[in-house]
């Protein structure tokens, strides 16, 4: 009949549900994904609260029927006066389960499971809210490197509800341990979750005082792990709750009651809480047997034992082939380095061993960010530097020795790839200066090559990077980057590594569709005017071979002589024409041969013309004196016959032609179509 218990459970759920609404604000303020993890945790046990205060209330009201049943049985029996019932046990008990208890029964089995499986599904989800991944909540996703603000005022709001909730889950605790009030344990456990959470972010926040901003952001994941765990724990109890036994006269866990949190929240210690669960799993006193007894008795010898053992193990280094240990000392490194093999050595943490791989090549690409997988793919074919085939690639300035101020800048854009390999050196100091240097050992080495390389091409042509001059570019950027790596340690000295291999690569403008069409425009006419004048040489060999053959230097040279000769009025002119024209009818060949051939050809018909012409002059003038008169007529006639050789000629023969009239068809004659003819003497022959 007692209310304390469902006081105590609202109390707590009221509680739970102010720390979840205060933490909330103060992370939306300060921009926490702690405080918003602990938020989480704070309402999940507002529903734990929630299950409690509904059975504490209906067992409240199940015990008030009982005492009203008995005592309308005491009423009845003084007035039968002592006299037994006609119902039997087993008729009260059904009576019993018309009323409240039925109702209690209903809600343990429907209404509390469903309560309990929602809340352990909050709780996965809320958990994996909290890691970085494409459902993350959103204010944590936003604030995923930002740092906490206002980190003091948290760790007093955080000292505050922790306490505030470790005290209200010890009472509530105590309260458990009394016989009616054992479901108030579970949301007790997680009102202690809470108070353990808020405890773990005050630590964070000191370490985000103190310049480690990164711990908040993992104790907030950590709460996420415990939170899926809880939900799942709740889901895997909930199934095993099926084959538990069940004792008559003991009281029953719930399902939803964290054994987790109950391992660290029992005052009694967590080796007790280990053996009440082993005792609840398997149904009987599993702590009462002699092996357990015997296991609790030698545990701790074990414990220590173990712990030595463990101990005496840190002792013995084993450094494998091509490594070598450096060892310190109370904080102090040792001069000289463990060797491959088995050391001895004071047990941590008094001294501890680094093994550094020595032998190991490492490589960097320099230049560019390497991107997913269909970027790989595609490099293992021809790569066009006109399509991407990286995530990234760095431009570099390059001078250009060709421009001028009218013409055009005198920089470009190129990326070039540079791999690089290093490796520590093997001697003693070098191997503890690169212990000694800061973790970012391959990052600095990165920077500075990128440094070097960026300088180099600034001051090298696109040349100075392609075919011979790409090697030479390596050799130079190899020891450059060596030398700044022997002066970029913390004191001005070396970082103890060694520079293996440099090499120059894919050398090529940006790969931007504007800048491709730009520079294959520029290609295409340097490879245009290069066929033109390849063309053009060409034409002119051609020419030159057609107009004189392959003598046609010679000739040139001679009348070129020639000419000067003529200039100056030279004796030797005659000479000299008449060695060009025998070196154009004998030497040379072409055009100016065949001229030559050709003139002197006509020269020589002419001759022959004009000498025939005057023989035939003479025979004509001796016939004409023989027979004048023979000889005019014969010329007329030959003059008619060559004058009418193709004219129409009609003969008429009449007395009176004058008397004639002529009809004249100038038409031309029809032609003769043979097909037609053949047509019309068919039609001919019909009729």
């Amino acid at each position: 009949m007692d209310r304390r218990g469902e006081v105590v459970a609202v109390i707590g759920g009221v509680l739970s549900l102010l720390a979840g609404v205060v933490l909330a604000i103060l992370a939306i303020w300060t921009g926490s994904s702690a405080i918003w993890a602990i938020c989480f945790q704070a309402l999940g046990a507002v529903g734990i609260w929630l299950i409690t205060l509904i059975q504490l209330h209906q067992l409240r009201l199940v015990a008030e029927e009982r005492l009203e049943l008995a005592a309308i049985e005491r009423e009845r029996q003084e007035k039968l006066g002592g006299a037994t019932t006609i119902f039997e046990e087993e008729d009260l008990d059904q009576m019993e389960k018309l009323a409240m208890g039925r109702r209690m029964r209903t809600i343990e089995r429907f209404l509390v499971p469903t309560l309990a499986l929602i809340f352990a599904a909050y709780h996965i989800v809320a958990g994996a809210a909290i890691w970085p991944w494409k459902l993350q909540f959103p204010p944590i996703a936003e604030m995923a490197d930002k740092v906490v603000l206002h980190p003091t005022v948290l760790l007093f709001f955080c000292a505050a509800i922790a306490f505030v909730c470790f005290m209200l889950s010890r009472y509530a605790l105590g309260m458990s341990r009394i016989t009616g009030w054992g479901l108030l344990r579970p949301s007790a456990n997680y009102l202690f979750g809470t108070s353990t959470c808020c405890l773990a972010a005050a630590l964070a926040l000191l370490c985000v005082i103190t310049g480690l901003e990164r711990v908040e952001v993992w104790v907030a994941r950590g709460i996420g792990v415990a939170l899926i765990f809880l939900g799942v724990e709740t889901v895997v109890n909930y199934i095993l709750d099926f084959y538990r036994p069940r004792v008559s006269g003991q009281e029953q866990r719930p399902f939803y009651d964290s054994r987790l949190l109950g391992m660290f929240s029992e005052p009694v210690g967590i080796l007790r809480s280990v053996a009440n669960t082993i005792d609840y799993q398997f149904g009987f006193k599993v702590s009462e047997t002699w092996f357990y007894k015997l296991m609790g008795r030698a545990v701790l010898p074990l414990l220590l034992v173990q712990a030595l053992v463990l101990l005496l193990l840190t002792c013995i280094v084993v450094v494998p082939p091509g490594h070598q240990a450096v060892i310190e000392h109370l904080g102090r490194l040792r001069p000289e380095t463990a060797k491959a093999g088995v050391h001895l050595t004071w047990p941590w943490p008094l001294d501890r061993a680094r093994i550094i791989p020595v032998d190991r090549i490492r490589r960097l690409e320099i230049g560019f960010e390497e991107g997913d997988e269909a970027h790989r793919e595609l490099r293992r074919g021809a790569i066009l530097w006109t399509v991407k085939h990286y995530k990234k690639e760095y431009q570099l300035l390059v001078a250009d020795r060709l421009a001028s101020e009218t013409t055009k800048v005198p920089i470009n854009l190129l990326s070039v790839n540079m791999p690089l390999q290093w490796r520590v050196r093997a001697d003693d100091e070098s191997v503890i200066r690169f212990y000694s240097q800061a973790r970012d050992v391959s990052e600095i080495i990165d920077d500075l090559a990128f440094r070097e390389l960026t300088h180099y091409a600034a001051q090298s042509d696109v040349l100075d990077l392609l075919g011979s001059g790409g090697v030479r570019a390596a050799e130079t950027l190899h020891d450059r980057i060596q030398k700044s790596c022997d002066v970029a340690g913390f004191d001005g000295r070396g970082l103890g590594v060694e520079i293996v291999m440099v090499g120059i690569g894919g050398v090529h403008p940006p790969p931007d569709e504007d800048v491709a069409k730009s520079y294959e425009e520029v290609v295409g006419a340097l490879e245009l005017r290069e066929a033109t004048i390849k063309s053009a040489e060409g034409d002119a060999a051609k020419t030159r071979i057609d107009s004189a053959g392959e003598q046609w230097e010679a000739l040139y040279l001679a009348i070129a002589e020639e000419d000067r000769l003529r200039q100056i009025g030279s004796p030797e002119l005659a000479a000299q024409t008449e060695e060009v024209e025998r070196m154009l009818r004998e030497v040379v060949g072409g055009q100016a041969r065949a001229r030559a051939v050709r003139a002197l050809q006509r020269s020589f018909t002419r001759l022959f013309e004009q000498k025939s012409a005057a023989e035939r002059y003479e025979t004509q003038l001796a016939a004409f004196r023989v027979a004048p008169e023979v000889y005019s007529l014969r010329l007329y006639l030959e003059m008619l016959e060559e004058s009418l050789k193709n004219v129409r000629k009609y003969i008429i023969a009449l007395e009176h032609p004058e008397m004639v009239v002529y009809d004249i068809d100038l038409r031309p004659p029809d032609t003769f179509d043979a097909l037609s003819q053949e047509v019309a003497g068919m039609e001919q022959k019909r009729k």
